[in-house]
């Protein structure tokens, strides 16, 4: 390899048949390329994940960046902190850690997305080891802590359940064709179920004491839409001819339209009620929905009790008492349904994609919903409509943020830079960026109706049943001992994992 002295010098007389003005026309059209080579860079660099300066200088932060970040680190090197979160926030979280890189070069915040009981999986297996873990709702929280005590054997906790912070919220709804809805509220009206609406839709016609012996597995499943509905709930009739002179009545005159209801024919022909869910050990949602049908199992509406401590209680005696009963009425419910999906996301595409053939509704978040209403608007002329119902009881996922002590690594530091991201997610700006991507604010000061924006989905899709104002009835959240046992008692009623 030549030396620095070997190399060729540019003086005209050693460029051979080459002239000096060559060499300048040779060199002009390199820097040109350079440049435009350099912008194209440049301009791609801009199109990925904006990166926090390995070196912040102090002299440049203001006194409002102190306020908003927090100190600067004495070596300069911004602080590092990672957050393992519930994937279905991964839009509004990755652009505010964006606007939060730009704002505060002091902290570098590494996030990653996963499905909540993936998350937990990956941090029991030591796969994950993140500053901060957001899942979706409390429920998953103590469901983890259980299962860290239980495989690890370690008497300290994994995190501070009383310590958790929401920086969103979104309820657990069903989204349900229109005709489907229709019929739902007509029964519930014309026969107000014993017990809650989790077991009543979720297993229809199905004992709360079935027998068995001698049942095919592919029996065990919900009854027919015919058969709930019973023919001796009447149909709507038509009302009677109004004579050509008379005066219509006020009430009269304030009558909206209404679909027409479906016939008996028509229900006969949706064969069985397929209210589908996801799985209870691949998705949080899945999870909340058992626990809701065990709730309204062992604890119908007229046991329950107000106080939130006495409840839990009163769910907690009644599940040990009831705990094979319930297993029995889980395996005659769903053995014989075909696996649950994964993901509350895939589940929701899924009935707008196939329509009424798979599902006649299903249970997801709220804010799931928002995108298949939009994508409804664009094709409503040529399909049923949906609509969504939010059941009481239901769950207010919180989606709270806890802090994890995993190998040691949580300094003060590290504390005071997480905390500073956390305060950013709940400021005004955040958590109105928190409304466009479908979430409920978990800051009082920002309000859902004042946020006037194209983007607000909760003002623009009000009329497919979307509601904000309601106060959301919730059951209590047990223990995670009795959340870990109900998975387990429906993988043995249904034989999956």
């Amino acid at each position: 390899m030549a030396s620095r002295s070997d190399k060729p010098s540019l003086a005209p007389s050693a460029m051979g048949p080459f002239g000096w003005r060559d060499t300048l026309g040779l060199l002009v059209v390199v820097g040109i390329l350079g440049a435009l080579g350099s912008g194209f860079v440049r301009d791609q660099l801009r199109m990925q994940h904006v990166e926090t300066p390995l070196i912040v200088d102090v002299k440049t932060t203001t006194g409002t960046q102190t306020d908003l970040c927090g100190p600067v680190t004495r070596d300069g090197r911004p602080e590092v902190i990672s957050m393992l979160y519930s994937n279905d926030k991964t839009a509004w979280i990755e652009e505010a850690a964006n606007r939060f890189a730009k704002l505060c070069p002091n902290i570098q915040v590494k996030i990653t997305a996963m499905g909540d009981i993936d998350s937990a999986n990956a941090i029991l297996a030591g796969e994950q080891a993140p500053t901060l873990w957001a899942p979706a709702d409390e429920l998953i929280l103590r469901y983890l802590d259980v299962r860290w005590r239980k495989e690890k054997g370690q008497g300290k906790p994994l995190f501070q359940t009383s310590e958790q912070t929401s920086i969103a919220r979104s309820p657990l709804v069903v989204l349900i064709w229109d005709d489907r809805r229709q019929v739902v509220e007509a029964v519930s009206k014309a026969r107000p179920p014993k017990t809650g609406p989790w077991v009543e839709l979720l297993c229809p016609v199905v004992p709360t004491n079935p027998t068995l012996a001698g049942m095919a597995i592919e029996d065990m499943v919900p009854g027919k839409w015919i058969d709930w509905y019973n023919p001796l709930v009447p149909l709507p009739t038509k009302a009677p001819a109004r004579k050509k002179d008379a005066e219509p009545k006020p009430e009269e005159e304030a009558l909206v339209y209404r679909a027409p209801f479906p016939t008996i024919a028509q229900m006969r022909s949706w064969g069985r009620m397929k209210f589908g869910h996801t799985s209870p050990t691949r998705s949080a949602s899945g999870l909340e929905a058992l626990y809701l049908m065990a709730f309204d199992y062992v604890l119908p509406p007229g046991e329950r009790q107000r106080s939130t401590e006495q409840g839990v209680l009163d769910f907690e005696r009644a599940f040990a008492e009831q705990k094979q009963a319930l297993g029995a009425w889980l395996r005659r419910c769903e053995a014989g349904l075909d696996p649950a999906p994964d993901s509350a996301h895939l589940l929701t595409d899924t009935i707008f994609n196939v329509g009424t053939s798979r599902y006649d509704a299903v249970v997801t978040y709220e804010h799931l919903t928002f995108d298949v209403f939009d994508r409804f608007d664009r094709f409503a002329s040529a399909m049923p409509g949906l609509r969504v119902l939010y059941p009481e009881p239901t769950i207010m996922n919180q989606h709270p943020v806890v802090f994890l002590d995993l190998e040691r690594n949580l300094t003060d530091a590290r504390k005071v830079a997480a905390r500073k991201w956390i305060d950013y997610l709940l400021s005004t700006e955040t958590q109105k960026a928190a409304i466009e991507h479908g979430f409920r604010p978990a800051s009082p000061s920002v309000s859902i109706r004042d946020h006037d924006s194209e983007k607000n989905a909760f003002l623009r899709f009000r009329r497919y049943g979307v509601t904000f104002d309601t106060v959301v009835n919730e059951p209590p959240r047990a223990d995670g001992e009795v959340v870990h046992e109900l998975v387990r008692l429906w993988q043995d009623a249904t034989g999956r994992n």
